[in-house]
């Protein structure tokens, strides 16, 4: 494994320290396209197939752990993709505090945490909380899509959350990089499906 030194994350790796509150996505982008937002990007690669695979789109990534951010700052700055950023930063502060009003069109939340303790539960992202974050952020026609891999944390919160959010609940709609049966592509998907283990997913439109 290489350590973090190793990994460059410029210029696609950008720092709260730098940033405007909240952000303007032109300057961020150079242009106007839709932008669509991970939370928790892991290795990166989701952002890096749909960055490359649409261009005329904006992706942006939020990653808390240090050594994935920056392995995905890497991986996006090799691949050059004009279209793609990504940031070190704990979710729901980087969305209340930087991410405009009304200025994303598609929410993706892969495979967050479970945190499975009971005692741990109030450190889960999805619950009742973070809807008005997610109201907050989304454009008139925007969309949120999640998918876990714990039946726990999809019955207990993410499920009846999302269908008492006042939501519209919509089919889900799977990324175009991902391969037949898949649910998102990402490499926590194609680990937890060698393991059999279920998936479960929710989409749902302002």
């Amino acid at each position: 494994m290489r350590s973090c030194a190793s990994f460059i994350v410029e210029p696609v790796g950008l720092t709260l320290e730098t940033l405007p509150r909240p952000l303007v996505w032109r300057d961020v982008y150079a242009n106007d396209n839709p932008v669509e937002l991970e939370i928790g990007s892991g290795k990166g690669t989701f952002l890096v197939e749909q960055a490359t695979s649409r261009p005329d789109t904006n992706f942006f990534g939020i990653e808390w752990a240090n050594w994935f951010y920056r392995y995905a700052s890497d991986r996006l700055r090799r691949r050059s993709p004009n279209n793609s950023r990504c940031i070190r930063a704990e979710a729901a502060f980087f969305l209340r505090e930087f991410v405009p009003e009304q200025s994303i069109s598609v929410l993706h939340i892969y495979f967050p945490d479970p945190w499975p303790k009971t005692r741990h539960h109030r450190r889960r992202l999805v619950q009742e909380s973070f809807v008005p974050l997610i109201k907050k952020i989304l454009t008139p026609t925007g969309r949120v899509q999640i998918v876990t891999d714990h039946k726990g944390y999809f019955e207990e919160h993410i499920e009846p959350t999302i269908k008492n959010s006042g939501l519209t609940i919509i089919d889900y709609n799977r990324p175009g990089s991902a391969s037949d049966g898949e649910f998102v592509g990402t490499n926590f998907e194609r680990k937890y499906r060698r393991e059999g283990r279920p998936f479960y997913a929710i989409a749902a439109q302002m």
